[in-house]
């Protein structure tokens, strides 16, 4: 076995996912990847069920592409309400990404994510729709962590941002309706970050 394999398989079985903040459920992330080095980074679900991790693609966009080509991504942990929206609508600015080096590749992570973990992208199956594969870390790292209280602000712009990206898709005033009644619960609840991500949001539309 390829001394670079070992170097994955004996960093993998250290990795604790619950340490970098990947519980049961889906987990919110920004995902990094590249091919010809070319980063990309855009808001991705990470699903766990107990030991199994998966991610699950529709087609068309980057992300897809460069997993397709790399087998290989980044799922960077954030609270920033700012950050999903501008990296659903925007591309990644090469001042935002730090280049992680090893003995087996470079990769990109977010400088600002509190923790990230990278994984190896296996056992791949591709539908006419999506690409779903299984995820093995491989490595992760934590910049810093620190308690915070549960923020429906947050939440609400996560929802919104998801209506924003259909609407933008199929123009339905239905999810103008969806991003109003988010907006009321931004506004109530949300600190100056999450209402300074509403008016980003909105500058999109």
């Amino acid at each position: 076995m390829p001394s670079w394999r070992n170097e994955i398989l004996t960093e993998s079985k250290k990795l604790k996912l619950e340490d970098f903040g990947f519980f049961e459920g889906i987990s919110e992330t920004i995902v990094t990847t590249h091919h010809g080095w070319a980063p990309n980074a855009a808001p991705m679900g990470i699903i766990r069920k107990q030991d199994t991790i998966l991610i699950r693609l529709f087609k068309g966009s980057r992300t897809y592409h460069n997993i397709l080509a790399e087998n290989f991504l980044v799922a960077n942990v954030t609270n920033d309400p700012v950050a999903f929206v501008r990296y659903t609508f925007s591309d990644v600015q090469p001042e935002d990404i730090e280049t992680i080096s090893s003995p087996w590749r470079e990769f990109p992570v977010l400088k600002e994510a509190q923790s990230w973990v990278a994984f190896e992208c296996i056992n791949t199956k591709i539908t006419p729709e999506a690409l779903v594969a299984e995820l093995r870390p491989l490595r992760g790292h934590v910049n810093s962590f620190y308690p915070k209280a549960p923020n429906r602000g947050l939440n609400a712009i996560l929802e919104a941002t998801i209506h924003a990206t259909r609407y933008k898709m199929n123009g339905e005033e239905k999810y103008l309706k969806l991003i109003d009644f988010y907006e009321d619960i931004i506004n109530k609840c949300g600190g100056e970050r999450e209402k300074e991500a509403l008016m980003l949001l909105r500058s999109h539309l």
